[in-house]
């Protein structure tokens, strides 16, 4: 029995309610190439069109892309986001490792638990012993001040805080770019300190900076301390993990202590205040760098694929483990290409109708990825299939890599008389049109791209690098069907 459908058209905002069974159904119109967004329920009607593909994200929500009313456009209904399921992605945001309860011990949530219980307590005691010691220091007289300054000095120790709180929900990105995070930390505990520094400049703005700078300095330290865990694993090579870690802390407090030292020298000698400060924070990031470069990671993340697959599309040969992390780029501008590639893409990120869908999905049909390129945010979009992999994320981000690489003009180092090259000198005559450049690329990407990366595989396997533990951070969209 058909069920009765009623429109309602909200002239004011552009949307149209459609009531199916006694449930809303809001439909928003947005210019192409989508049509129009569905959300609320997934139900099949009448005369609507074919579903094209469908695909999951890690939350358990769906996904559903129809045919618009061209192939030129998609409908997209998706799962309504209730308050609860918002929640739920909050807290697993902020509060639980990607992955959870898979990708932790049996004895995690027992363990956090009691850790929280343990800094609430903390933190209401923190109250009162900070009160405690602004009254010796002589702060205030009447108990009125004391409380107040104690609160003053909380809220802004409480705002470092809930800056680390925040930080949290980057956790996976920095296991996957320790370096970038760690470097971007340094210049956020600099910017921290010079805020504290202009507190004595202005007094009476001592709280709001005083906050902005502990909210600088918290979340600096959230990168150092989620970061000194991997870099110092990197030299444990006598399952000494520990002892490494404690030697190596000993080291930093040590040097602290000098450090603080000469503080005072300079504090004393009265040598001017800003230009001293300045010359500090430089030693202290040209230190900062030489530390980082000084890290080497023997397996690939997005930075340190980027630059060697550059190299192996040049020179023919990949670089080394030392090679690829001092060369490795950790500034935003020191390697465009790799921000060029999104891996894990939605479909309505990657592509702009089923027709372009269902062209990128042919030419990549014998793989657990589909690679398309976008000219209008030139950018290279890697979805991945249900039966994906970290190797599958390792052969989509290496294919993007190289589809960027021959799309700029970059030339292959290829056996002159063999096939692929032949192939590949056919592509460059057809790229000399920018309309079917992209195209031609992408057909030659889809036959070759693979037979060249196993290549570049056992070379990178023969130099050392560990290619079964890539840290590319991928998205957790997967297509389930298409």
């Amino acid at each position: 029995m058909m069920r009765a459908k009623a429109s309602f058209l909200d002239r004011k905002n552009g949307t149209e309610d459609n009531v199916i069974g006694g449930r809303r159904r809001k439909e928003i119109r947005v210019r192409r190439p989508f049509l129009s967004v569905s959300i609320g329920l997934l139900q099949e009607e009448d005369g609507e069109k074919r579903v094209v593909c469908v695909e999951t994200s890690r939350d358990g929500s769906k996904r559903v892309y129809r045919e618009g009313r061209s192939r030129d456009s998609f409908v997209i209904e998706e799962d309504e986001m209730t308050h609860k399921r918002r929640l739920d992605n909050v807290i697993a945001d902020y509060l639980l490792p990607q992955g959870y309860p898979e990708s932790v011990a049996p004895q995690y949530q027992k363990y956090m638990m009691w850790r929280g219980i343990q800094y609430f307590f903390g933190g209401a005691l923190s109250v009162l012993t900070t009160r405690s010691l602004l009254k010796s220091l002589g702060v205030a007289n009447k108990n009125s001040g004391e409380a107040a300054a104690a609160i003053n000095w909380v809220v802004k120790d409480g705002a470092g805080r809930m800056g680390r709180f925040l930080f949290a929900r980057w956790g996976r990105s920095l296991d996957c770019e320790l370096k970038q995070f760690r470097l971007a930390g340094d210049v956020l505990m600099e910017t921290g300190a010079s805020l504290e520094l202009v507190t004595a400049l202005s007094p009476k703005l001592f709280l709001p900076l005083a906050c902005t700078a502990n909210l600088a300095k918290n979340l600096a330290a959230v990168a150092a301390s989620s970061t000194r865990a991997p870099i110092y694993r990197t030299f444990a090579k006598a399952n000494n993990m520990a002892d490494v870690t404690a030697k190596g802390e000993s080291v930093a407090n040590l040097a602290d202590v000098f450090g603080t030292a000469f503080g005072i020298i300079l504090a004393k000698a009265k040598f001017p205040t800003v230009p001293t400060f300045l010359s500090l924070s430089v030693g202290y990031l040209i230190a900062s760098r030489k530390e980082v470069d000084s890290v080497e990671l023997p397996y690939f993340n997005r930075a340190r694929l980027s630059y060697a697959t550059r190299k192996f599309f040049e020179t023919g040969t990949p670089p080394g483990i030392e090679d690829g992390n001092t060369n490795e780029p950790l500034l935003p501008w020191s390697d465009p290409s790799y921000s060029r590639v999104v891996l894990g893409a939605t479909v309505k990120e990657a592509c702009e109708s089923p027709r372009c869908l269902e062209k990128a999905s042919l030419k990549f049909s014998k793989t657990d990825y589909v690679l398309n390129y976008r000219s209008d945010t030139k950018k290279a979009y890697v979805m991945l299939r249900k039966k994906a992999t970290s190797e599958t994320s390792f052969r989509g981000t290496f294919a993007a890599q190289l589809f960027l690489h021959i799309l700029k003009g970059g030339d292959l180092h290829l056996p002159q008389r063999s096939r692929v090259r032949k192939d590949f000198t056919e592509t460059r005559k057809q790229m000399r049109c920018k309309e079917t450049a992209p195209d031609a690329i992408m057909s030659f990407v889809s036959k070759h791209g693979d037979d060249i990366f196993k290549t570049f595989e056992t070379q990178v396997t023969q130099l050392g690098w560990k290619t079964k533990m890539t840290m590319l951070n991928t998205k957790d969209t997967r297509i389930v069907q298409l």
